[in-house]
């Protein structure tokens, strides 16, 4: 529990224990109090442990002060170019070089072949060079070091930190039992807090703490840098760390160099952690008397809920505050009148007649409240009022948008179904038109095939690996047969009545 939430709860705890005393119970709590206060003392115990840490600050603010100029080492992306050959067959060579050329002018073996008078001079083998960016130089191994370095330094001052907090523990347990006329009660309570502590940090250490946490992220984030990933394949630099040109001329790389310098020959722990061990049983005086006013308050709380009694408890509340009130109003108003009653002879001293002006002040100003509150109760009523208006209108317009959007709704689906139909009856008629189109398709077919099969056998041809005897072929076999029967009949009468016309004009004749 932090130090501002325990200062707000013993405040709170002041008031109420200052309440209680105010007003005196009965003989029933008074019997309460003391059943609970001398029941199960030797169950009573107590156990804690806490530290005190202390945070230095000075190797904190080195390591802050470095951070700029490590990441600002990385940026500068140091590397060298190393070139390297291989000698390729000539099919495999994509770029040839200055440097290939002059390789095979000292080479001639590579030239097998003398190339015909006009053709091109076509080696047998060729020599290509790469460059390859190699960043592994020894500043960026240095610096992949010295952030290494960092990091196992801050992360054990870290842990060590942590850990110390982490041992914080209190305990605190009791069981009491009393026998009352009713029954009996029995209360038992054990409390266990192995919160690590990093709650419980004043503000003076809980800003180290972040701090600390933002080192560790930076340092963690340098280290995820392309370059460092990269270096960090190389083997790692090992102490002492040779003072090349870059490192003590180079502003971030010095900078570097003197971090580690100062972080190697750090001999202390950065921070001091004390221990302190406290252990209770019995409970002190005072604790005892808190420890029977929490249990008390714990039997009103499972009385309230267990019995329903919040809004009885609150009316009683309420008519207790009127009538206390009331007395107070009436002492005041026996006290005025007693003063003024003495103001008529003249036995009234200054101090009584500035008592009447600061009473009568006051009651003005309590009635002055009074109104405010009733003005204030009025106002909220009126904008509660018109509030209630308002929404009343905003739905009575959404029922009214819900109504014509039904509306809407219906229509364009009347449309629909309408539409719908006509699109139906015109597929319909479509289909109805392809299926007799295709009928007629597949008689046109039949009687073809049927004329096919007649020709054949006028002219005496025969199709190979034609059997018409099976019941399928057969049955095709009748409906080409009946096809060319109606286009027979069908020409036949064609047929006649120009045979009739021509006998006709000739009888004419």
């Amino acid at each position: 529990m932090s130090q501002g939430v325990m200062d707000r709860y013993y405040r709170a705890a002041r008031r109420f224990a200052d309440e209680l005393r105010k007003t005196q119970g009965g003989e029933e709590e008074r019997k309460l109090r003391e059943l609970y206060a001398h029941s199960g003392t030797e169950t009573e115990k107590l156990s804690s442990v806490y530290f005190d840490v202390n945070i230095e600050e000075d190797w904190i603010e080195r390591i802050e002060a470095a951070l700029p100029h490590l990441e600002a080492a990385i940026r500068e992306d140091r590397q060298f170019i190393k070139t390297e050959g291989n000698v390729l067959p000539i099919e495999r060579v994509r770029k040839v070089s200055r440097s290939s050329v002059e390789h095979l002018s000292r080479h001639s073996e590579m030239i097998t072949h003398v190339p015909d008078e006009g053709e091109d001079l076509i080696p047998d083998r060729l020599k290509v060079y790469e460059n390859e960016s190699n960043f592994a130089v020894y500043e960026n191994r240095v610096l992949y070091m010295v952030l290494c370095y960092t990091r196992d330094f801050v992360d054990y001052r870290y842990f060590r930190i942590a850990q110390a907090w982490k041992e914080s523990r209190s305990e605190t347990e009791f069981r009491k039992e009393i026998r009352t006329e009713g029954g009996p009660i029995t209360v038992e309570m054990r409390y266990s807090d192995g919160t690590d502590g990093l709650a419980d940090l004043d503000k003076h250490n809980a800003g180290k703490i972040a701090r600390l946490e933002n080192i560790a992220g930076s340092i963690a984030v340098l280290l995820d840098m392309p370059l460092m990933k990269n270096v960090a394949l190389a083997p790692m630099v090992t102490p002492p760390i040779t003072r090349t040109n870059v490192l003590r001329m180079d502003t971030h790389f010095r900078e570097v160099v003197a971090l580690y310098d100062y972080l190697s020959c750090y001999t202390g722990d950065g921070f001091t952690a004390v221990r302190h061990e406290n252990s209770l049983a019995p409970f002190p005086q005072e604790m005892e008397r808190e420890i029977v006013e929490s249990v008390m308050f714990l039997s009103y709380l499972n009385a309230k809920y267990g019995r329903n009694l919040s809004g009885e408890l609150a009316k009683r509340y309420d008519e207790e505050e009127e009538r206390r009130a009331r007395e107070e109003a009436e002492r005041q108003e026996e006290r005025l009148r007693s003063i003024l009653k003495r103001s008529e002879t003249g036995e009234i001293s200054a101090e009584e007649f500035r008592e009447l002006i600061i009473a009568e002040a006051e009651r003005r100003e309590q009635i002055e409240k009074k109104n405010d509150a009733l003005a204030e109760e009025a106002e909220r009523y009126r904008i509660g009022e018109a509030s209630a208006e308002m929404r009343a209108v905003r739905l009575q317009e959404g029922i009214d948008r819900s109504r014509e959007e039904t509306a809407a709704v219906r229509m364009q689906m009347a449309t629909d179904r309408k539409q719908s139909a006509a699109e139906a009856e015109t597929m319909k008629g479509e289909i109805t038109a392809l299926k007799a189109e295709l009928e007629k398709e597949k008689e046109r077919t039949a009687l073809l095939e049927a004329r096919v099969i007649g020709m054949l056998e006028q002219y005496g041809v025969k199709k190979e690996g034609v059997d018409m005897s099976e019941r399928e072929q057969f049955l095709e076999l009748e409906k080409e047969r009946d096809a060319f029967e109606r286009f027979f009949e069908r020409n036949w009468g064609v047929a006649k009545r120009k045979i009739r016309k021509k006998l006709l004009w000739r009888k004419g004749k």
